[in-house]
């Protein structure tokens, strides 16, 4: 283990690939582990000055497309202030010149309702198509998180052109760790506890221990604000097992001050936590008892009509809830298994309604 340096030896100890195994299998690690990180180790080895072949060359002409293509999606919300980039491109900024931070989608957080479907309105204008939405309940009102695609430029390579957006900046797991609408104010704060938070969808790895040595390396990482917010955030565990990937590899002066005042709001957060997991029953397989019990319910869409100016609004009918958005209709369901009937008796009800003079 060495002092802090993000090269391709650094990532060999971050995937437990041998350094006599050379990049190569560098690589073909990197692609089990995550869809993009081979970016990363590509731009890190011909940085180093491995001559790169076309293969390579394509994979980095792919990411900065991508990169450029999300950054015209930004730009085209640039005049709304409440809407927030976290993670991407706002993580890549710390990053050296010629490494490529790993691209797949872009996570926008809206302020409220109305911020978050102006903002998708904007993206379907731009060819965007909403596909796939979840709404739950918390802090007493409707929150929502939808994605916006695009077509992939090579769907054998890459996957669609994605854009996030969701009115919460941290959903937690719906049980223990409950959803926490705000971002910190610090953007540095927000990009981290971002990264953080990915730990309740999957477990940590390479590209997360890279993005907190970035932060690192950048000095914005004061440790006691950053202990604060995370207790407020209720992320202090996840700081402390981040911190641990990156230290079983590299030594990071900072990473130690940090580590020592995470570590009685993570012993706190891990109390708090088990003490709130009682029993809790299962709510009926239903979406209005999903919704009662703060649990989220996803969408399945049925049509695609602009409502300028709507909010998300839930109609219950028979035996199926709709929820009617600005951008379109979709069937709530509570699970993954939906009667093929359910979807075509929605289907044909929404598809009547448009029908009509």
């Amino acid at each position: 283990m060495t002092a802090a340096s993000l090269d391709l030896e650094l990532l060999h100890r971050l995937l437990d690939v041998p350094e006599h195994e050379g990049p190569y299998r560098l690589v073909r690690r990197a692609q089990q582990t995550s869809g993009t990180l081979a970016q990363l180790i590509v731009s890190l080895a011909v940085g180093e000055g491995t001559e790169p072949g076309s293969g390579s060359r394509d994979l980095l002409e792919r990411a900065r497309s991508r990169a450029a293509r999300y950054a015209e999606l930004r730009s085209a919300l640039a005049d709304r202030p409440g809407i927030v980039t976290v993670k991407g491109p706002s993580l890549a900024r710390h990053y050296p010149p010629d490494v490529r931070r790993p691209v797949g989608d872009l996570d926008l957080v809206a302020h409220d309702e109305d911020q978050l479907w102006s903002a998708v309105l904007t993206m379907c204008s731009l060819g965007g198509e909403p596909e796939e939405l979840s709404l739950f309940f918390a802090d007493g009102r409707l929150h929502v998180m939808l994605a916006v695609l695009w077509p992939s430029p090579d769907p054998l390579m890459e996957e669609e052109i994605r854009v996030e957006l969701c009115t919460a900046a941290f959903c937690g797991d719906f049980a223990t760790v409950p959803v926490r609408p705000e971002l910190p104010e610090d953007h540095v704060l927000a990009d981290l506890f971002s990264v953080a938070e990915e730990r309740f969808q999957r477990p940590f790895h390479a590209k997360d221990a890279v993005d907190l040595l970035m932060l690192l390396d950048s000095g914005a990482l004061k440790p006691t604000a950053v202990a604060d917010a995370a207790a407020t955030c209720l992320l202090a565990p996840e700081l402390v097992e981040l911190l641990d990937l990156l230290s079983a590899a590299v030594v990071h002066p900072q990473a130690e001050p940090l580590r020592r005042a995470l570590a009685a709001p993570a012993a706190a957060e891990r109390a708090r936590r088990t003490a709130a997991a009682l029993p809790r029953p299962e709510p009926d397989r239903s979406v209005t008892a999903r919704l009662a019990s703060g649990r989220p319910v996803w969408g399945m869409p049925l049509t695609q009509t602009v409502r300028t100016g709507e909010r998300c609004v839930l109609e219950h009918r028979d035996d199926m809830t709709l929820a009617r958005t600005p951008v379109g209709d979709f069937l709530l369901v509570a699970g993954e298994l939906v009667p093929p009937e359910l979807h075509a008796a929605a289907l044909a009800a929404v598809t009547n309604e448009e029908a009509r003079p």
